[in-house]
């Protein structure tokens, strides 16, 4: 990534917790909580998009699909059999980046949104975005993500975790 562009990364993920402060508490899990979550999470995602779109570059359009962007989100935040399978925050955040990464649900950025928006997630669960983070590693780690070459969500969730430890190793 170019050093505008790592500065606008910045910019985005500021003007997003600017916009967003989250008053919702994204930790609760509750069956009432989760439509409200769910509903700003996709906001979020759909304004990250415009945002990193309009300010880094790409084609601004609607989501490829009706409803897209929620289904990814709302994917990680599912129970099954009432048991959450992915409970941990790092593990709800690799769902995201992977569901709007490999989704594909908007025509452009669905790399830059996707690890905005985990890193957004991240941020409100009490996690903020580490001071420097690894560029070209992040760059290359949403790219394998997106050819397919990172699919398991624990693997996805590690790897977001190192790079809040800057553990790259």
């Amino acid at each position: 990534m170019a050093r505008e562009e790592e500065q606008s990364l910045e910019e985005i993920l500021q003007e997003l917790l600017r916009l967003f402060p989250g008053s919702l508490d994204f930790a609760q899990t509750s069956a009432q909580a989760l439509p409200e979550i769910v509903s700003t999470l996709t906001t979020v995602a759909t304004s990250v998009n415009l945002l990193s779109v309009n300010q880094l570059g790409g084609r601004i359009g609607p989501e490829r699909s009706k409803g897209l962007v929620e289904q990814v989100v709302a994917a990680a935040f599912q129970t099954f059999g009432g048991e959450d399978p992915h409970p941990g925050p790092f593990e709800k955040a690799a769902m995201l980046l992977r569901g709007i990464t490999q989704g594909h649900p908007f025509s452009d950025g669905n790399k830059r949104t996707g690890f905005m928006v985990a890193t957004y997630y991240l941020n409100q669960v009490g996690y903020p975005a580490p001071d420097t983070l690894p560029r070209q590693a992040i760059v290359d780690f949403c790219l394998r993500i997106s050819a397919g070459d990172i699919r398991q969500v624990e693997e996805i969730a590690r790897q977001l975790a190192m790079v809040w430890e800057h553990d790259l190793s």
